[in-house]
């Protein structure tokens, strides 16, 4: 595994360590994996520690009726929605590394979707649901590779002797942005959905944090970036141009989601002394803090 990588991972579950070491804890309100869950609606997905161990849940917009969808020892994270909210695809250690799975917004109907002793992760689902882009270490280092919903015919994207990571889907499905680059070093490029056209975005060489999230009109890129030791909200144009912070704390705030309106964006951040889902409005004003969970919470996708 590259340093990158590891930084990546490391910070994706920064407070696993401290939350095993604390007992474990449920929360308030959750209801248990396999129950009927609420009618699909304006839904955040997301990875927490809450239930002893890394797994995935949603809520609404607003915070309320959090749900747990898996529950398992090993961990659970990096959920994503199909188009349709009736399936998700996210990645999991159950299998000894990180493979790609998906399974029913109910808990039930798990299926892997990809096998080895190299690391598979991170799915996006394509916005026809008909394909799930992926990051995958099976030719060496990490590449972008989609496969079929179903887990058959994984063709590779990238051909990057750099790390490519993070890969995200255009809203219309026409492009696949993503960060490449080694250990902190990182920058923002897009391209075609079959990989050709590959254009830079950013210059600046700073850790991306690897995960990219398009405004719904496929106008915008937000994502956080490291300055010094703490990392920010950023949104640029598509075009890589009016690069502007959505936030500028002292605290890390990381993994932007924009909302499904295009008006708000859901992110972690630890200014409250652990990581927790905050949303804002999409110009950066109005933080308010949806989650209070002993472990970190961190939001993965909006589903309207």
């Amino acid at each position: 595994m590259t340093a990158m990588t590891m930084a990546m991972l490391r910070r994706k579950i920064c407070c696993l360590a401290a939350a095993l070491a604390a007992s474990a804890c449920t929360g308030d309100g959750v209801n248990a994996p396999n129950e009927q869950p609420p009618p699909i609606g304006n839904r955040i997905l997301f990875t927490s520690f809450r239930s002893g161990s890394f797994d995935i849940f949603y809520m609404q917009g607003n915070g309320s009726g959090v749900h747990q969808v898996t529950a398992h020892q090993a961990i659970d994270q990096s959920g994503d929605y199909s188009p349709d909210g009736l399936e998700l695809a996210f990645m999991s250690k159950r299998s000894g590394t990180f493979q790609v799975y998906t399974i029913g917004i109910n808990g039930k109907g798990v299926l892997q979707l990809t096998s080895g002793t190299t690391h598979n992760g991170f799915p996006r689902w394509s916005p026809d649901g008909s394909k799930l882009l992926f990051t995958s270490a099976r030719d060496g280092n990490f590449e972008l590779y989609v496969m079929r919903a179903d887990g058959r015919n994984p063709q590779r994207l990238t051909f990057d002797p750099d790390d490519d990571v993070g890969g995200a889907w255009s809203p219309d499905g026409s492009r696949i942005a993503y960060v490449a680059g080694q250990g902190v070093r990182q920058d923002i490029y897009v391209m075609r959905a079959d990989g050709s056209g590959i254009v830079r975005l950013t210059t600046d060489g700073v850790e991306k944090g690897g995960r990219l999230s398009w405004s719904p009109d496929g106008s915008k890129l937000a994502f956080h970036e490291f300055v010094g030791a703490t990392a920010d909200i950023y949104v640029m144009n598509a075009d890589g141009t009016n690069l502007t912070a959505r936030t500028t704390t002292a605290a890390n705030d990381r993994w932007p989601v924009w909302s499904p309106d295009g008006t708000r964006i859901a992110f972690t951040s630890d200014r409250d002394g652990d990581d927790e889902i905050y949303v804002m409005n999409a110009d950066g004003s109005g933080a308010l803090r949806l989650t209070a969970s002993p472990g970190p919470d961190i939001p993965d996708a909006w589903h309207r």
